[in-house]
């Protein structure tokens, strides 16, 4: 009589659903990552027209001209009950143009996101090719690009340059060109783990710095000073990385 000895394996592991994927900041060269990296900075470039959209249509000073032309809407259209139809409809003819001006306004912003989403804003002269290590402007000696991933999906990047110091013909200056977290993402640390990171890698390679740029890839402004607002956010970006870099 024989007998048969059956092997079973051991369960498969099964993947835990409540495990969140790695949070890592690296330096990267890779074309999939740059490519992505530019993607992100060219949408928190179009966010920008939102913002300026509502401080436009929320400004006290068009508040008040759009309630001014409803009421002249009501008192040369309103003469008995049935005209309120009417009224309705021009008051709300009126806010339908009001926001096709805005719009018109803030076009701006679409142009300069499509300007700055192209690979030639990151590599300027190195034309519609991906080639990562030239192209550089005139004074310009490094470029760095710096991407935090969640798991497989970049949420944010700093792209970080070294130029000639002023005054100076040894020294190099680190210069953030552009910082930015998706929207989703902000409000968690990792902006400001991004910039942390930026001054960790100037004081690597024994840059002074890093500061922001005077035209990095959100400063446009495509709207007049009286209807500009978001300039706090701008404020509140550079005192935090004086605060970094006095630790």
């Amino acid at each position: 009589m024989s007998t048969t000895m059956t092997t079973m394996d051991p369960p498969a592991q099964k993947e835990d659903p409540t495990t969140l994927p790695d949070l890592e900041t690296y330096t990267t060269k890779s074309p999939d990552d740059l490519i992505d990296a530019l993607r992100l900075i060219a949408d928190s470039v179009a966010q920008q027209r939102q913002a300026a959209a509502r401080h436009i249509i929320f400004h006290p000073l068009c508040v008040s001209a759009m309630v001014a032309v409803m009421a002249i809407a009501y008192r040369l259209l309103y003469r008995e009950l049935s005209d309120l139809p009417l009224v309705g409809t021009t008051c709300a003819g009126c806010v339908m143009a009001g926001l096709l001006v805005v719009r018109a306004c803030t076009e701006g912003y679409i142009e300069e996101a499509e300007r700055v989403g192209k690979w030639e804003w990151l590599f300027p002269g190195s034309g519609s090719g991906t080639g990562v290590d030239g192209g550089l402007d005139s004074g310009v000696q490094e470029q760095v690009v710096l991407v935090t991933k969640f798991g497989e999906r970049i949420i944010g990047t700093v792209v970080l340059r070294a130029a000639v110091a002023a005054g100076s013909a040894a020294k190099s200056k680190g210069v953030i060109r552009a910082w930015t977290v998706e929207r989703r993402y902000r409000g968690n640390g990792v902006g400001v783990g991004l910039l942390e990171e930026a001054v960790a890698v100037c004081k690597r390679k024994g840059w002074e710095g890093p500061e922001f740029d005077e035209q990095h890839a959100n400063a446009k402004r495509v709207l007049p000073a009286l209807f500009r607002g978001g300039e706090e956010r701008e404020l509140w970006a550079r005192k935090l990385l004086e605060r970094l870099l006095r630790y």
